[in-house]
């Protein structure tokens, strides 16, 4: 009983491509990813688990390929494991070292340059924690966010701005990504720095961390037809959706 992982090597994800257009481009369904792996496991079924959720099951034990629910932004981890025919359908998201239903989701922080940075401006830090309470101690990055590149704005020279074209600091994107936050109201401030160290600005958001949704559940085959090769299917909605 339970799973394993000591056989399992050279895990892929792939977008589940359903055409190729005029242009050669992959046409990929979003909502799903294509798990391909190596296994050594013999009599053995395998599962993956998106983000710590089980996402797709195997239907052969020769089956080394799942399609299964993902996020349609990239998924942050895909684990597959072996398990035996009894334990084909149980959950072991429970059982994963360092995954949680509860741990919610990444946030990605984003903002942009404009006149409101001080022409001394050196770099960036994202300070973050629940809504009225942030903790200003430590940055969330490791390293501080470079202002400028090789000490040029990235779009170009000059302040930008209404009415002074939107070059030069105003055509400027800066982005952040948090680690996993558990459900909840969360507040995010982006403080300008010079180069003392002294804050010249800053921004404050609220976000709103939401988990992942569950994928569907009690998937099972109903109907096999052998002729036309036909599988239909049945499953239960995920739990996270509405009634």
């Amino acid at each position: 009983m339970g799973f394993s992982t000591e056989e399992i090597s050279a895990v892929r994800a792939l977008p589940v491509v359903q055409a190729v257009g005029a242009d050669g481009r992959w046409q990929a369904e979003g909502g799903f990813v294509e798990v391909v792996f190596e296994s050594s496991a013999v009599g053995k079924h395998h599962q993956v688990y998106v983000d710590g959720r089980l996402a797709g099951v195997t239907l052969s034990t020769d089956d080394r390929r799942v399609i299964g629910a993902a996020p349609e932004t990239a998924a942050s981890a895909i684990e597959v494991v072996a398990v035996d025919a009894d334990d084909r359908l149980t959950d072991f998201s429970a059982s994963l070292e360092g995954y949680a239903d509860g741990q919610g989701s990444r946030v990605e922080v984003a903002w942009s340059g404009g006149r409101y940075l001080d022409d001394n401006l050196d770099h960036f830090d994202v300070y973050g924690g629940p809504e009225g309470a942030i903790d200003h101690a430590r940055p969330l990055n490791a390293e501080p966010i470079a202002a400028l590149v090789n000490g040029q704005n990235l779009g170009g020279f000059g302040r930008g701005g209404f009415g002074r074209g939107g070059f030069g600091r105003s055509a400027m994107r800066f982005f952040f990504a948090t680690t996993k936050y558990f459900a909840g109201r969360y507040a995010f401030e982006v403080a300008a720095l010079d180069a003392a160290g002294n804050t010249t600005s800053a921004l404050q958001v609220i976000v709103e961390v939401n988990g992942l949704l569950r994928p569907p559940e009690d998937l099972s085959v109903t109907e096999y037809q052998e002729q036309t090769q036909t599988a239909h299917l049945e499953w239960s909605a995920s739990p996270d959706l509405p009634a």
